[in-house]
């Protein structure tokens, strides 16, 4: 299980470090800020849909270290924060050393070139401490919504996994059945070394899969907090709300995409501190062209998710007509009319359509989650410079 322990944003820092390797997690939040039971829920190892959004809040060292470069920018005017690429300017020429060796005059130069590049980002300021806050909200989300999509894909590859497993099963009565015909004198041993070949590609498919598989769930562990090598039990996706699609409204839902955007809103804030003539008539094409994208973005996951829902109704049919016929091959089995390689056909069949049904709800789910993502200040637009 994940260890949890709340200290001061001074300490912190220090702390991660000297935790990393003990698995030792670090909440980013004091201790009130959340319920006795919001934080049993996010500190137990056990993880849920529903918690993503605490677990990257609080966990994720990403999220934590940009808290902590926000709480020395709050407040700041981009004047303020102009002079302290200066300071840091002045500072790094004072670092000088003036001496005239071949090695001291070359880090002189870098340190100079570097004293440069921070007057000039001193000169095109125009952020300050609401855009940094906005830009690190928008990382967060972003973060949310990856965790979101990796989720979704752990549960999918598992369940490929699983189905790979099985093919493998019928792969191997194929094997023994022509090895059977074989030695009657029905099969060739071409037929026997082509079911080998079969057998070996299943079980390398395998190997790919539960890599592919554990990776996945490796990065959903660094991201919320656990160490990589963590074993939390990770709990299955919520089911899709199908009403939500029927009040889907991608006029209306537009208007609320375009006051959420945070890139579109960062932009803005950056054309109302801009002074430079050149800058701002820059800004302002990028903000037209962010009205239009956001715009296009949503149509398109409205799209994704009317695309995916057709999908996931004819896996749904698809899933009932595989079912009666597992059930024709489990009477068959019971009365001995069918053979064990047909049987296993039949159910490998079966959960071929299974995994097409969660795989077509999961898809759905997603497409939904990408949709709300889209209103909710993700939806794709340029940032201006």
């Amino acid at each position: 299980m994940k260890k949890w322990k709340q200290i001061s944003a001074c300490c912190l820092a220090a702390v991660l470090a000297a935790a990393a390797p003990t698995g030792t997690a670090w909440a980013g939040s004091p201790e009130f800020a959340r319920s006795a039971e919001e934080w049993a829920k996010l500190r137990d190892n056990v993880m849920e849909y529903d918690e993503l959004a605490g677990l990257i809040h609080e966990y994720n060292v990403t999220v934590q270290n940009n808290q902590r470069d926000y709480n020395e920018k709050k407040n700041k005017t981009s004047d303020e924060i102009a002079q302290d690429y200066r300071d840091a300017a002045d500072a790094v020429r004072s670092s000088m050393s003036g001496d005239d060796s071949p090695q001291a005059i070359m880090q002189d130069s870098m340190a100079e070139a570097q004293a440069l590049s921070l007057e000039q980002q001193a000169d095109d300021n125009v952020e300050d401490s609401e855009i940094f806050k906005m830009t690190y909200d928008q990382t967060e989300a972003t973060l949310v919504s990856n965790a979101q999509t990796n989720m979704i894909s752990y549960h999918q590859k598992a369940r490929d996994l699983d189905l790979k497993k099985k093919n493998r099963e019928l792969l191997a009565a194929t094997y023994d059945s022509v090895v059977l015909k074989m030695n009657h004198g029905m099969a060739t041993q071409m037929e026997v070394l082509t079911a080998q070949e079969n057998l070996q590609n299943a079980d390398a498919a395998i190997l790919t899969a539960e890599s592919d598989l554990e990776n996945t769930r490796q990065k959903l562990c660094v991201m919320l907090g656990w160490r990589y090598d963590a074993s939390p039990e990770i709990r299955e996706i919520p089911a899709v709300d199908l009403n939500r699609i029927q009040s889907m409204d991608p006029a209306a839902d537009k208007a609320k995409a375009l006051e959420n955007n945070y890139t579109l809103r960062i932009n803005k804030k950056k054309l109302a501190n801009s002074s430079n003539n050149s800058k701002k008539e820059s800004l302002q094409m990028t903000i037209d062209d962010n009205i239009q994208r956001i715009g296009s973005s949503v149509d398109s996951a409205y799209k994704n998710v009317i695309q995916s829902q057709t999908a996931y109704q004819q896996a749904s049919v698809s899933l009932e007509v595989a079912s009666k016929n597992m059930e024709a091959a489990e009477r068959k089995m019971q009365i001995g009319t069918l053979s064990r390689l047909d049987y296993l056909t039949q159910q490998y069949a079966y959960l071929q359509a299974q995994v097409a049904m969660e795989d077509a709800s999961m898809a759905l789910f997603q497409a939904v989650e990408s949709y709300d993502w889209n209103i909710n200040g993700l939806a794709s637009a340029s940032a201006g410079m």
